[in-house]
């Protein structure tokens, strides 16, 4: 009787471990397999700082070279060098949507952004502001970046110069009548 039991516990235990090994396994082999995977996640908006702010910039899709960048707590500063060569108002219109959803969307700490487009004569090193705007965080509706983006080679609407306080000098109108 004593066998009989012995080997009924043996055959439990072997029973058991074999249980638990494929246990095992069966957890491995869906890991793999069945897992859940995050294919479209929303990215979250970045607290900007003066330690992310290149690497934050460097991403961007721009026109023109950055030539200065300021962050002083919610305002961001951004200096856009327009040339000759690059003079694309099409371009330049995308390049401050860009910027403008950068600030305004893709970060959380940005509540103001000062955009300012300038012209470097490179004979005499001189600096002359082409066009500036004063973007506000909740200021605009969202349709205003795409219809920014969609401006082309045209003057700026009024609502969109309004909702984005830009400034243009005479010498960015003068361009547009060549």
């Amino acid at each position: 009787m004593k066998s009989k039991w012995a080997l009924q516990v043996i055959l439990f235990m072997f029973g058991c471990t074999l249980l638990l090994a494929s246990l095992a396994w069966l957890s491995e082999r869906g890991d793999k397999t069945g897992g859940t995977y995050t294919v479209f996640a929303e990215e979250q908006p970045i607290m900007l700082t003066n330690n992310n702010l290149v690497d934050g910039l460097s991403v961007l899709e721009l026109p023109t070279k950055i030539i200065k960048v300021d962050l002083n707590r919610n305002v961001l500063s951004v200096d856009l060098k327009v040339t000759e060569d690059d003079f694309d108002a099409a371009k330049l219109y995308q390049g401050m949507a860009e910027l403008i959803s950068f600030s305004m969307e893709r970060t959380s700490n940005v509540d103001q952004l000062l955009l300012r487009l300038v012209a470097e004569d490179k004979w005499l090193g001189t600096r002359y502001l082409l066009l500036a705007a004063d973007v506000r965080r909740g200021q605009w509706p969202l349709s205003a970046l795409e219809d920014l983006r969609n401006v082309g080679n045209q003057e700026v609407p009024r609502e969109l110069r309004e909702w984005f306080r830009m400034t243009e000098t005479h010498l960015w109108k003068t361009r547009f009548q060549e």
